[in-house]
C-alpha cells in the first residue's frame, strides 16, 4: 500500500475531501542542501492536490489522516498512462512508414513522424477513456487508512 499524509478538508457523502502537498522527490536526500535539482524545485511554488478518498475512519474536516492507493493500482494506472502512448507512437510510425513505402512516395521521414505524432495522441485518447472506466472502480480509489500520527517525539 502507498502511503501519503492529508489533511481533510471536507466531507461529502461518505468520502473525504484530502489536501496533500506535492513534494520534491529529493528533499530527503543527504545532499539536498547542495544539489541544484532541490533548489531548482524550491524556485517552484508546491501544489496543493485535493482528492476525493473514502472515509471508513469517519475524519472530521482539519484532522491531518493517512491515506493509502493499493501498490498494483497504481503501477497497472501508471504503465497504462507511459506505456500506451509510447507504444501507439511506435506502431502508427511504422505503419505510416510502411505505407508510404508501399506507394512509393518519397516523402522522407515526414509519414514516420505524422504517423508518430498521430499514434502519440491516440494513445492519449484511448488512455483517457480507460482511465474514466476506472474512475468508479473501488481498486483504483485511494481510502483514509488512519489518523497520522500527532504525538510528539520524546528524546530522553
Amino acid at each position: 500500500m502507498i502511503e501519503e499524509t492529508a489533511t481533510v478538508v471536507g466531507l461529502e457523502d461518505g468520502y473525504a475531501i484530502v489536501e496533500t502537498q506535492q513534494q520534491a522527490a529529493c528533499g530527503s536526500c543527504d545532499s539536498a542542501g547542495s544539489c541544484s535539482t532541490t533548489i531548482l524545485s524550491g524556485l517552484f511554488k508546491r501544489r496543493r492536490n485535493q482528492l476525493k478518498v473514502h472515509n471508513p475512519i469517519q475524519a472530521q474536516p482539519g484532522e491531518r489522516v493517512v491515506i493509502g492507493l493499493k501498490e498494483s493500482a497504481f503501477l497497472n494506472v501508471s504503465f497504462t498512462a507511459y506505456l500506451l502512448p509510447l507504444l501507439c507512437l511506435i506502431l502508427f510510425a511504422i505503419v505510416f512508414q510502411t505505407m508510404a513505402d508501399h506507394f512509393a512516395l518519397q516523402a522522407g521521414e515526414l509519414p514516420t513522424v505524422i504517423g508518430g505524432l498521430l499514434g502519440l495522441i491516440a494513445g492519449l485518447v484511448l488512455f483517457r477513456r480507460i482511465a474514466q472506466r476506472k474512475v468508479t472502480d473501488p481498486s483504483y480509489q485511494a481510502v483514509i487508512l488512519r489518523q497520522a500520527d500527532t504525538q510528539p517525539v520524546r528524546f530522553v
